[in-house]
């Protein structure tokens, strides 16, 4: 399976379930472009470029 990549919120986030993710929260990223679908314990954000900093890939970001 390969590695998900990780990102970091920049700014405050609604999901899908109506919680707002503060920035600072880490994301599973997928996909790429312009946006992108993020997920925080199951629940979706569908975020743009700028609402987010990519990270580590996860098998990375363990060590």
């Amino acid at each position: 399976m390969a590695a998900q990549r990780l990102g970091i919120l920049l700014v405050p986030v609604p999901g899908l379930s109506g919680t707002t993710y503060p920035p600072g929260t880490t994301v599973t990223v997928r996909g790429r472009g312009a946006t992108v679908d993020a997920f925080v314990n199951g629940d979706w954000l569908p975020l743009s470029w700028w609402e987010f900093s990519d990270g580590l890939r996860e098998d990375i970001a363990d060590r």
